[in-house]
């Protein structure tokens, strides 16, 4: 009995080892980090003096300054993100990303910041869901019952928050200093709703979200968090364990941020779609940078509707003709996906529509052409329809999309 709890606890002490990061090289290390142009340098999770950049540099489709420095402040820093873990790098939709241990920073150009990405549900598309299981990290929900419905699916899963430890550290600013009007659906913009009901694993209750994944310890390990203690679980740095990011967005920097002193491998980093979908089953896209896309959209043109809030439009070719048989897909952040083919079902030549549903539909989309493989083939639409339809409001959007 002795040996068996002997071996059970050394079991326990490895998964959090991986779960927290207390391996060599990694977080226990912790050496120096300084400033450098534009942002800061952390060698915290390489060897050697290397590590990775985190600056303010570079500039998004619209021509403003990608600050992930100054976004890796805000949302709280080492604190709440830990240390990066990755390079920057070109994933879904030719959206710019950069790994933390704790999470995935998104750069946004519609809305000139960043935000988390859903990292959990990356895990889910790439089948890793095994993977997380064996070290404690909960299986999502298949379906919450809410078929789509944006509000009920909060109110669902909001009330899988049943750990009062848990449920007050996701309501909790992570850094008031700067996130003053801190409330549940900016809780929800950080780290999105959850995937799972809270559960016991060892010495601690984990909890499963879109964007991250808390673990409670309910018990007195030495050398780990205190009992009563929530702390995050490094999500990005098992995006690397598990293979779903690698290639050269995971080899580190040499000191200062400068070229590493062994050639990068070729390989390009592997993401899976940039939204979560625990509301609907979605083929996951391959992501592909925007420069190398086949398609292009124009600027939609936005309208006042009270009757039914919707996306359509045409795909047309370069001389501007409609084109028949194109995929065009659109979801939400909870996944709703829905694939409309260019002028099927005896529509007119070109035309491909995504109704959202009856009367006003708040809420942010996305849309991109896909390939019959589901590739993404355009830079990816994002959209926001408004709360009222009074003058100004934003129901219905048209948007083409024209080859290159």
């Amino acid at each position: 009995m002795i040996r068996q709890r002997f071996r059970r606890a050394s079991a326990w002490l490895g998964v959090v080892a991986i779960l927290l990061g207390l391996l060599p090289g990694t977080v226990g290390a912790q050496p120096a980090d300084y400033a450098i142009t534009g942002g800061r340098f952390f060698t915290q999770t390489a060897n050697g003096g290397n590590g990775f950049s985190v600056v303010d540099a570079g500039t998004d489709g619209n021509g403003q300054a990608i600050r992930f420095w100054a976004e890796f402040q805000r949302l709280g820093g080492v604190t709440t993100l830990g240390y990066p873990a990755s390079r920057r790098f070109v994933g879904s939709g030719g959206f710019t990303y950069q790994l933390f241990q704790r999470g995935a920073l998104q750069w946004r150009p519609e809305r000139n910041g960043a935000l988390l990405s859903n990292i959990f549900q990356w895990f889910q598309d790439g089948n890793q869901d095994p993977f997380l299981k064996s070290l404690g990290v909960p299986e999502p929900i298949a379906d919450d019952g809410s078929n789509g419905n944006y509000q009920a699916a909060v109110q669902t899963r909001i009330g899988w928050m049943t750990d009062p430890a848990i449920r007050r550290h996701f309501l909790s600013s992570p850094n008031a200093a700067t996130i003053r009007n801190w409330n549940q659906d900016t809780a929800i913009e950080l780290y999105g709703l959850p995937m799972s009901r809270p559960e016991r694993s060892g010495p601690f209750i984990v909890q499963r979200f879109q964007r991250i994944a808390f673990q409670l310890w309910v018990e007195d390990v030495s050398g780990m968090p205190a009992k009563g203690s929530v702390v995050g679980i490094l999500g990005g740095d098992l995006l690397k364990q598990s293979g779903i990011v690698g290639g050269n967005a995971i080899v580190a920097e040499g000191p200062g941020g400068t070229a590493p002193a062994t050639a990068a491998p070729t390989s390009t980093p592997i993401a899976a779609a940039a939204t979560a979908t625990p509301v609907a089953t979605t083929t996951t896209a391959t992501p592909v940078p925007a420069a190398a896309t086949a398609w292009r959209f124009d600027a939609p043109k936005l309208y006042k509707n009270c009757g039914t809030t919707y996306v359509y439009g045409k795909v047309k070719d370069q001389a501007g003709s409609p084109v028949n048989g194109i995929s065009v897909r659109s979801w939400n952040d909870w996944g709703n996906v829905f694939i409309s083919g260019s002028g099927s079902g005896g529509r007119e030549a070109g035309y491909w529509d995504r109704i959202i549903g009856s009367g006003v539909r708040a809420g942010t989309w996305y849309a991109a052409v896909i390939d019959g493989a589901g590739t993404i083939s355009s830079p990816v639409a994002v959209y926001t329809f408004t709360d009222s339809c009074a003058e100004g409001g934003i129901q219905q959007i048209e948007l083409d999309f024209i080859q290159n």
